[in-house]
């Protein structure tokens, strides 16, 4: 199959999905500010109307605060979204006081373990989770403990941000290396991820495919770790066969992110885009947008253009 024509059959069925407000929803139900931002970046090199309507539209779904919600018509409290809500603005170039409210949004915002209290408790009472409240990351709404997901896609936001000349350096430069410390403790005892925490209740939780993936997007630089070195090939040896292709298209955009330092990623990458080619094929059938999207922005990256990839060179 050729790559090409593949993710442009997904960038059609895309488009097709677009709402007449410039989003996009998981299917037929709400508008989600998640599935807006992925076909954003998917889409970003394609300048278009419709391109143009969709940033608008992720503009004005912008709290006061400098956050974004999860849906359209949510209350005003900002969530893990945001996030991905700067790596499209990061990544098409526009709206910088736009950008620069969600980056501060993302400096303030913290896992509740970094409260002293909770801190404390943890420590003391509720101890069945293993893992050092210490180290803490971002949640999926606030108010909540550090979850992988969120972390992972707030690190590659701030550091894309930095590496864009966001001028808060000292400040985003402590609150990354947080951030991946915490991943790094998290991690499930034979490597990957799961969606919280590697240990409950004294019992080794499997990792998921899709966080294990996307957090080693955020752990670019961080290869000579053993934990990093673990879950990658662990990511390797599982994602062979995958059935989901949004799981798989995040596993893809991994194994080609690592493809230079890691042999077996590299050896795997044709095939698993394959694979991926194969179970995406009739896109037009696909109502995920997310699917479509990840799935395009992973052929994308098989290709060497990656617009989750942290350059640390």
């Amino acid at each position: 199959m050729d790559i090409g024509l593949a993710t442009a059959d997904l960038y059609g069925a895309l488009i097709g999905n677009q709402r007449a407000a410039g989003t996009w929803g998981y299917g037929n139900d709400q508008d989600s500010v998640e599935s807006t931002c992925f076909a954003i970046l998917a889409l970003r090199q394609h300048p278009s109307i419709k391109l143009a309507r969709a940033t608008k539209a992720l503009l004005g779904l912008q709290n006061a605060d400098g956050s974004w919600p999860a849906f359209t018509g949510d209350e005003s409290e900002g969530c893990w979204a945001t996030a991905l809500a700067v790596m499209c603005l990061v990544e098409t170039g526009h709206a910088t006081k736009h950008m620069a409210a969600g980056v501060q949004w993302l400096l303030n915002s913290r896992g509740r373990e970094a409260n002293w209290l909770w801190r404390w408790k943890l420590r003391t009472f509720d101890n069945k989770v293993q893992f050092d409240p210490a180290r803490f990351g971002w949640s999926w709404v606030s108010g909540t403990t550090s979850w992988v997901i969120p972390t992972a896609f707030a690190l590659i936001a701030l550091q894309q941000a930095r590496q864009r000349g966001y001028d808060n350096i000292a400040r985003l430069t402590e609150r990354v290396d947080i951030g991946a410390s915490m991943l790094l403790d998290r991690l499930c005892p034979g490597g990957g991820w799961n969606s919280g925490n590697g240990v409950a209740f004294g019992v080794a939780l499997a990792p998921h495919i899709d966080a294990t993936s996307i957090a080693l997007l955020a752990l670019i630089g961080h290869e000579k770790e053993q934990g990093v070195q673990r879950s990658l090939h662990w990511l390797v040896t599982r994602l062979a066969g995958c059935p989901s292709p949004y799981s798989l298209a995040w596993g893809v955009l991994t194994i080609a992110a690592y493809r230079r330092i890691c042999p077996e990623a590299r050896e795997s990458l044709r095939d698993r885009a394959e694979e991926l080619m194969r179970l995406t094929e009739d896109a037009a059938s696909i109502e995920d947008s997310c699917t479509l999207a990840v799935s395009a922005l992973a052929l994308e990256a098989v290709n060497g253009d990656s617009v989750f990839e942290v350059r640390t060179g």
